[in-house]
């Protein structure tokens, strides 16, 4: 057994990154004119910032949470769950999973969170092969639309930083 089968690097995103992508998503919040909770967590998906706006629903500090922690466990934006089984049939295997999923703690499938991923060899956020899982976003409190809208935000300041 060699060093490398010992240990596993773990790269996630810094402190100061969270706290930029949180700025950016509660801009984006404001400029919507809504008040969201908005969860930026790291590749493990432990909290690094958090943040409830002044008149945001006290439960969507939770489920911005689970919204981000659903994000990087996944390695997919959590809209990606209603759109892969939107069409199916109610009794299809598709629906059963999501089912099943849904009912785990910590499991939130509603659109607002977004995994943070970075490619080393281009140092870009686009999902590659060769991209790590560095931390997730979660956004919730207004539409799923608006949190979405919210959460990308929070991560194209990240991709803007990236091209510099």
């Amino acid at each position: 057994m060699t060093e490398n089968t010992l240990t596993h690097d773990l790269q996630e995103l810094s402190t100061d990154s969270a706290l930029l992508m949180l700025s950016a998503a509660k801009a984006m919040a404001e400029q919507l004119g809504v008040r969201v909770c908005i969860s930026i967590v790291g590749c493990q998906g432990v909290p690094l910032a958090r943040l409830r706006m002044n008149g945001a629903p006290l439960h969507c500090v939770d489920f911005a949470d689970d919204k981000a922690y659903t994000a990087v466990s996944f390695q997919k934006p959590t809209h990606f769950w209603d759109e892969r089984v939107a069409n199916q049939p109610p009794d299809s295997p598709q629906k059963r999973v999501q089912q099943a999923l849904a009912s785990h703690p910590r499991m939130l499938m509603l659109g607002g969170g977004v995994p943070v991923r970075l490619d080393p060899e281009t140092n870009s956020t686009q999902l590659s092969s060769t991209a790590r899982i560095l931390g997730a976003v979660g956004v919730s409190g207004a539409s799923v639309e608006q949190d979405i809208q919210c959460a990308e935000a929070a991560v194209s300041v990240l991709l803007n930083m990236a091209d510099r």
